[in-house]
Parts: structure tokens; C-alpha cells; sequence
């Protein structure tokens, strides 16, 4: 059985690398994307690496990206909340809801209010909360929550049942991608809402500067870990990635080899 480190959404604001100028964060409709000059050296790390990685990246001015082994699929519920919350900001956006909007479990009239959409969207993203993940699932409905994910342009990314299923709920990278890119170009429902969803993001209880630690005992017999990382990157060079690298041996190997692959593709921007 393998070690899984599950997905952190972190937001690195005012990243600056060493010799680089300032970029400009916001997305030219104008601008021609072409294919990252960083590849065959990506392709090289990985293939003396030994693992399997499924990568997506792409510059926020639009004029970079790189997809490799993107359409793997995984599973992990922190990424697959992102549509739920797009889908209540629709909603209020369309004013079909008000965020300060009660919820109340189906079935169950006689159960006082617990919270309002706006709250139960906030511990959904911040906390990483499965009920209240659920009970946003059930005001705005599984079918729903795949059509907006149709909407984005999200293909590769599901969610078929009520949280955790690893089975029916999966995404790929590249559809990660594209959801964290256009929220982070502030092309989701429109620019203030989009700004307000980043903001969640970035107060989630996963948000931080560095990967999550490893545990502190690890099994030997626990098997390759498997370690999945999506990021926004303000700064000297803005970008998105989504990374999954599986097979190595250990965490800080895994982790050595994400922190080679970004430094990689900012350096080739």
C-alpha cells in the first residue's frame, strides 16, 4: 500500500526568484500559449528520478504551459471541493441564493438552522469539512456541480457521490489546472467573486509555504509515497502547477524532485 500525502492549495504571494523581474500576474486575452522550453530537462529529472509524475503548468500571463501524463486520474477531496464552492458563487452571483441563505438537512424540518450557504462554503474550503461539503451537495445537487465543472472546462474532473468516495469523486491535473488558472486570472463567475474565492483558498487549513510534513514513523512496509501538490504563484514569475509524483521511496525524495520540476519551469519563463 502506498503512502499518500494528500493534495495541499497553497498560494505563495510575493515568491521572488533570484535575478528575476517582477511579471505582470493577469492574463492577456491576446496572448499565444506555447509549450514550456523546460520539458526535455522535466523529462530528464523524471526519467532518472525512476517516478511517475502526472504535471500540469501554466504561466498566468498565458504565454507558457506543459502537460505531461496530465489526464491521470487521482483522487482527493480537498481539489474536488473547488466546483462546490464555484457553484454557491454562481448561484449568488445569479442571485438564485444569498450566502446569509439558511441550510437545513433534507428530510429533516424540525432540525434548527446550523448555518447559512456562505458559512457552510467557508468551512468547506477552509476547514476541509466533509458535512458541510455535504450539505452544499445536497442544495445545489451532484448533476449540478458537474455541469458547472462542464462549464469551466474542467474535463477530467467528477465528483459522483457524497464526500469520501475515492471512487466516484477523481479529478486529473489538468483539469485542476484549469480550475486554479482561470480563479487565479479571475476568469470564475467574475473578477470580485473570483478574488473572494482565491481568498478562501488561501485560508484553508492546508494553506502553507512548504509541503505538509511526513509522519513522524513511518511504516517501511507502507510502501512508495504517492504526493500530490497544486500551487498558485504570485510573484517574480506567476504561475499554476499541479504535480503528482508517485513510486519513490520516501517523502523527502518525492518532495526534492517537485521542488526540481518548479524551479525548472520558473526558470525557463
Amino acid at each position: 500500500m502506498s503512502r499518500t500525502f494528500h493534495l495541499r492549495l497553497a498560494l505563495l504571494l510575493g515568491l521572488s526568484l533570484a535575478g528575476v523581474p517582477l511579471a505582470e500576474t493577469h492574463a492577456s486575452q491576446e496572448s499565444v500559449t506555447s509549450e514550456s522550453l523546460a520539458r526535455r530537462e522535466i523529462e530528464k529529472l523524471i526519467r532518472e528520478s525512476g517516478a511517475t509524475v502526472s504535471l500540469a503548468f501554466r504561466a498566468l500571463d498565458g504565454t507558457q504551459e506543459l502537460f505531461l501524463n496530465a489526464d491521470a486520474r487521482f483522487e482527493d477531496p480537498n481539489a474536488l471541493r473547488i466546483p462546490v464552492m464555484i457553484a454557491v458563487y454562481h448561484a449568488a452571483h445569479a442571485h438564485a441564493i444569498r450566502l446569509d441563505d439558511p441550510v437545513r438537512p433534507r428530510g429533516s424540518p424540525g432540525t434548527p438552522m446550523a448555518a447559512t450557504i456562505g458559512e457552510l462554503c467557508e468551512a468547506m474550503i477552509v476547514e476541509n469539512s466533509d458535512p458541510a461539503t455535504n450539505l452544499l451537495l445536497e442544495r445545489f445537487t451532484l448533476a449540478g456541480i458537474r455541469d458547472e465543472i462542464r462549464s469551466i472546462g474542467a474535463d477530467g474532473m467528477d465528483i459522483g457521490a457524497a464526500f469520501p468516495n475515492n471512487e466516484k469523486n477523481h479529478t486529473s491535473s489538468r483539469a485542476l489546472l484549469i480550475l486554479l488558472w482561470k480563479l487565479a486570472t479571475d476568469r470564475v463567475v467574475n473578477p470580485d467573486a473570483s478574488k473572494e474565492m482565491v481568498g478562501l483558498l488561501a485560508r484553508s487549513t492546508l494553506h502553507t509555504s512548504a509541503p505538509p510534513a511526513p509522519p513522524s514513523n513511518p511504516s517501511p512496509a507502507a510502501g512508495p509515497v504517492l504526493l500530490h501538490d497544486a500551487v498558485i504563484i504570485y510573484g517574480a514569475r506567476s504561475f499554476v502547477i499541479v504535480i503528482q509524483v508517485q513510486g519513490l521511496k520516501d517523502y523527502p525524495t518525492s518532495a526534492e524532485l517537485i521542488a526540481e520540476i518548479s524551479s525548472a519551469l520558473a526558470k525557463a519563463m
